[in-house]
């Protein structure tokens, strides 16, 4: 017997929960991430469209300091906290030996050619430095990385939470695309559940350019050419790539370019290698490939940090900012010439962008001086002793104690930079992560090791369990694989590569 298939048409309800973005949520995003130049580019241009926006001074001209000055309504004090450890970020970036067989194409051709309360309406600037500032010492800056996953996020129908999650790592990223962070530290830092980490990292492989998030060279392939395998590759083929990057021992062989006993691991004649080879090759090299980063040969502080007396002082750097006043004079004048109600409508709608524009760049700085607040609070012993006492900081201590959510603060700290006693820093810098009991930093423990390999003896190089015992000395108690785990990430080769490479030099 035969069961028959009953079609019919039906009308349901349906509720569902979108993000629908406006211009003006847009642009408050946008101007979370930019710094102090690229704010002022931004109220410039908008002055020169908006004749409801008008400039009253252009900030070019640096007023003199006075002590007055440093009393001014941008400036705070906090208190502090107590003493450990730190370091200035390094590019930890383990490109993996499969890159050398990656870059053996011309990668230059696959390139891409690439109704609201609004509070205040006057942004004040305030000049606190005789520092002349010169346009010639700042390069231009570009969309991220970051900024264009970050576009992209917000505007994806997703949970507010795995939105956040991607929004962190979209701006913890490395310069290949790459983020080595666990699911697990993940989400230990910002408070989350490992599962939804997952799924968030998932998500953001999916965004453009593809395998963004990957931990390392490996994932991101068997991701592009495996698992799910987005890449288009020849069907034919696609068993035996698999192996190549699924099978360690296999993998091992295409690392030391052994390819007379990978042609019989894979059961492939030489030909076919070359074509297998030749497929892998059209993928890019790394997610960021095509992503000139942005790396600051010198930059503009959006903030100066430092101590008076037993106080830090915290003070936004806003004398580049121009003075910008809502004109409601003009928009008055304007609204009773309008001859019909689709130009009062328009006119309206540019006041009230002149309006929000106006508490966006106010609200960005307040956040932005909270955000730092809290930040230096903690790390006051940093300010007073220098980069050897940062303390352990997490993304989630910050959120919770100002009560901001982890993608607001990860778009914040990202590209805005510190002027303190000890230099300039990034304000990702002082998130450190905790690597011992004894509050030990991982800045700390890079430092220390680098220390401790420089000043070994060179015929007899320590090795990681030694450095291991060292560190317990100085009161940093942490296992020989995690002293391995961070030797390797600084790009330092083991004990006998060390004496081997000495031996060589040495003509010993």
């Amino acid at each position: 017997m035969i069961a028959s298939v009953r079609l019919e048409q039906t009308q349901s309800l349906k509720q569902t929960q979108t993000l629908k973005m406006t211009v003006q949520m847009r642009q408050s995003i946008e101007l979370l991430q930019k710094n102090i130049l690229d704010i002022r580019d931004f109220l410039i241009a908008e002055a020169e469209q908006n004749p409801f926006l008008e400039i009253e001074s252009y900030g070019d001209e640096p007023e003199p300091f006075t002590e007055s000055g440093k009393d001014g309504d941008m400036q705070d004090s906090c208190s502090g906290v107590d003493n450990t450890e730190g370091r200035e970020l390094i590019n930890a970036d383990n490109t993996e030996n499969i890159s050398d067989i990656l870059s053996q194409c011309d990668w230059g051709q696959l390139r891409d050619t690439s109704g609201n309360s609004f509070g205040d309406t006057h942004v004040r600037k305030q000049n606190y430095s005789d520092i002349d500032f010169s346009f010639e010492n700042n390069l231009v800056s570009e969309e991220t990385l970051s900024q264009y996953l970050d576009r992209q996020i917000v505007s994806l129908d997703l949970p507010d939470e795995t939105r956040e999650l991607m929004i962190y790592m979209a701006y913890n990223l490395d310069d290949r695309g790459f983020l080595k962070e666990s699911d697990e530290e993940i989400a230990l830092n910002i408070s989350g559940k490992t599962e939804l980490v997952a799924k968030a990292r998932k998500e953001l492989k999916k965004c453009d350019p593809s395998g963004c998030g990957s931990t390392n060279i490996y994932d991101y392939l068997i991701y592009m050419l495996v698992d799910p395998c987005v890449a288009e590759i020849p069907k034919k083929y696609a068993g035996h790539i698999k192996k190549l990057f699924v099978d360690v021992s296999v993998r091992s062989l295409l690392e030391k370019k052994d390819f007379v006993p990978l042609c019989e691991a894979l059961e492939v004649k030489e030909d076919e290698l070359h074509e297998i080879l030749s497929a892998i090759r059209m993928i890019s090299p790394y997610p960021a490939f095509r992503f000139s980063q942005f790396k600051p040969e010198f930059v503009q502080p959006d903030l100066k940090v430092f101590m008076e007396g037993d106080e830090i002082l915290i003070h936004i750097e806003d004398r580049l900012l121009p003075t910008v006043n809502l004109n409601k004079e003009t928009f008055d004048k304007k609204l009773k010439e309008c001859k019909n109600r689709k130009e009062k409508s328009y006119m309206k709608e540019r006041y009230r962008n002149a309006e929000w524009i106006i508490k966006s760049v106010s609200d960005r700085n307040r956040t932005l001086y909270e955000v730092a607040a809290s930040i230096f609070t903690h790390q006051k012993t940093f300010i007073e002793l220098g980069e050897n006492f940062l303390k352990p900081l997490s993304l989630k201590d910050v959120s919770e104690d100002i009560g901001r959510n982890a993608s607001t603060i990860s778009r914040l700290t990202n590209g805005k930079y510190a002027e303190t006693p000890h230099g300039i820093f990034e304000l990702k810098f002082f998130f450190a992560k905790q690597v011992s009991d004894n509050l030990a930093t991982n800045r700390r423990l890079e430092t220390s090791i680098k220390e401790i390999i420089e000043n070994e003896p060179k015929e007899a190089p320590f090795s990681d369990d030694d450095i291991s015992i060292q560190l317990g000395r100085k009161g940093i108690d942490v296992a020989r694989r995690t002293v391995a785990k961070y030797r390797t990430r600084m790009k330092i080769p083991a004990a006998k590569d060390r004496k081997k490479n000495y031996n060589f030099s040495s003509g010993g």
